[in-house]
Order: C-alpha cells, then structure tokens, then sequence
C-alpha cells in the first residue's frame, strides 16, 4: 500500500516538526477504520464506487485529521451525509470564478460565473479545513485504468490538478519536508549566533610569591676537638 507508506512518512515528519517546535502541537492520531457497511453505504450515496486507495483508507483509518494546511480527509459519516460537501462546492465555485476574473472576466457577475462553471457541481470533496480555504476534491469525469480519480487541490485561490490521492500524499510530503529542512537550517543559524561562555579564569591570590629554594641550604660544620 504506497498511501499507507506516505501516511506514515507524512507523521514522522510532523512529529520532527512538533520535536523542533512545541508550538506546532503534537499531530492527531487517525481514528480506527470504519466498517464496510459504512463504506459501502458512501459509494451508494455517491452513486460510484471510491477510489480504490481511499476506499483502502477507510477500511484502516476512518478519515485522517490535519493532513495538511489543517485540512482533514473526511471519514465515513461526513461523506455519507455530506455535511462539507456543499461547503466545499462552494468554496470550488467561488476560486474558479475569482480565477476566471483574475484572467479578464472582471466585468462579470459573480453569479454569472458560477452559472458558466457549474460542471464544478460534480466535484466531490472529501477533505476540507474549519475556515474552508484549503479543498480537497475528486473529479469523477477523470478516473483512471486503477480506477483512482483526478484530484482537485484548492488552497488559498490557488488550484492545482493532480493524478489521484497517491499525488496528493506526495505533495503534502516534500512539503513537510521543505519545512522541516528550513526549520533544521534556522536552528542551526540560530545557534551559530548565540554568543558562547567565555571560559571561567581562576580569580588571583593576593598572598606574596616567595621564592622557593630547589635545594635544601647547607649545613653548618659541627664545631669538634678537631676543628678548634
């Protein structure tokens, strides 16, 4: 399982990262996986069947909380009622419309282009933050022989497509990657320019030197009968 693989380098990333910066906080531990009733009850709703790695994802870990850019795949029971769902459409509907503006369209109504990109309807997200600005989404116009779908990236107004979930975990790897090896480098910087001790002198004596003979002084004779 190469998803699997790329969860688990995914958490040992963000848990050197946490190491380096408590500030990060600790990552979230997935849940359990979800029952294949549950599983298959999603595909009815969806009317097609899941990505074969994301179906694998579920059966294990039923959703996975801050993926990235604090955006979370979305388990069993989101997707089956699709509570995000609608959010995340929206949210699809607004950037390609502010991106259809940004190219010339500024003269068109914002209602309008979500008229004229309505076919972004069909998108179906299944990962999303709590402010809405990071979007994961599947395109089921675009599935390939494995049977894994297109995925659509939005964060921040930008989008990007990529060739399935397996893509997605790369990305989000090199990232956390990149992050940890400038977090790495500024550490090391940082300690370069911390200023060190200087070394501890011993505090002098106020006691005189005195000079110490090498040798004991000479005896004087004993005066004898001999020696007067």
């Amino acid at each position: 399982m190469e998803w699997l693989e790329s969860m688990h380098r995914i958490r040992a990333l963000k848990l050197e990262l946490a190491r380096l910066d408590p500030r990060r906080g600790m990552p979230i531990a997935p849940p359990a996986g979800a029952p294949e009733a549950a599983i298959a009850g999603v595909e009815r709703r969806l009317g097609m069947p899941l990505p074969p790695s994301y179906r694998e994802l579920l059966a294990r870990h039923d959703g996975w909380p801050q993926l990235f850019a604090g955006a979370s795949l979305l388990g069993v029971r989101a997707l089956a009622r699709g509570s995000y769902m609608d959010v995340g459409r929206m949210v699809l509907e607004l950037c390609e419309g502010e991106e259809a503006r940004r190219a010339g369209e500024r003269d068109v109504a914002p209602s309008s282009l979500r008229g004229r990109y309505s076919a972004r309807s069909a998108l179906i997200p299944f990962g999303i933050d709590a402010a809405a600005e990071t979007v994961f989404a599947w395109d089921p116009e675009v599935r390939s022989p494995d049977g894994e779908l297109e995925v659509i990236l939005w964060t921040n107004d930008v989008g990007m497509r990529l060739s399935g979930f397996a893509e997605l975990l790369d990305m989000v790897k090199e990232m956390l990657a990149a992050e940890l090896d400038d977090r790495r480098q500024r550490a090391a910087a940082q300690l370069d320019l911390t200023p060190r001790p200087r070394a501890a002198v011993a505090p002098r004596s106020r006691a005189r030197a005195v000079a110490v003979p090498l040798t004991p002084p000479p005896r004087p004779f004993a005066r004898s009968a001999l020696t007067g």
